[in-house]
């Protein structure tokens, strides 16, 4: 029978190669845990973005639900005004008689906030005065309060009774970094009621 032995040189040898297996492991199982939490953070930065920008789209979109509901119930009190002889007006909503894309430069209806003359046109919506607005941004704030703008498009080429209104609005989210446009076309028809004799 033949016995082997091992010198005490090779022995050391091997202790020394278990120690840099080791820390190599250490070393690739701590970049891994580093580039998962890194995965989380940019996850919850996504999660945060996409939240901003629905806000945003819900808020110019209630302010366009909102101009469409006026336009039905002021359309036989209101004249529409020329809005690029008199911009600036973000008090009150007012039908223009002419489309936000035929006013602003370069029909740039995407380029907020909107400017006829260099002056900002457009009227602001805060139901109830409930909307909070910041610069510093926030989840609970908006960075400014959404805009909407009428404009007339004219008698529709199909019904003789009916007027076509183009309404645009937009909003930013918590910050001027995320903004929602939005655009619809509205027509109101307008009926007379007959007398009919008995």
């Amino acid at each position: 029978m033949k016995l082997t032995t091992t010198s005490r040189c090779e022995a050391g040898l091997q202790r020394g190669m278990v120690l840099i297996t080791t820390l190599l492991l250490l070393i690739v199982i701590t970049i891994l845990a580093l580039a998962m939490f890194r995965g989380v953070g940019l996850e919850n930065r996504i999660a945060g973005n996409a939240l901003d920008k629905q806000r945003a789209l819900q808020a110019a979109d209630s302010a366009q639900q909102y101009a469409e509901q006026w336009i039905v119930e002021n359309v036989m009190s209101q004249t529409p005004v020329d809005c690029a002889g008199n911009p600036g007006s973000t008090a009150a909503i007012e039908i223009c008689t002419e489309p936000l894309a035929n006013e602003v430069a370069n029909g740039q209806v995407a380029t907020v906030p909107w400017y006829i003359n260099s002056v900002p046109v457009g009227a602001s919506y805060n139901p109830g005065n409930v909307v909070t607005t910041s610069t510093s941004g926030g989840t609970t704030t908006l960075y400014g309060l959404p805009v909407t703008y009428i404009g007339e498009l004219g008698t529709d080429a199909t019904y003789a009774n009916a007027t076509d209104y183009v309404v645009d609005a937009w909003s930013y989210g918590g910050s001027d970094d995320t903004v929602a446009v939005v655009e619809s076309t509205y027509q109101i028809r307008r009926y007379v009621a007959s007398a009919t004799s008995p």
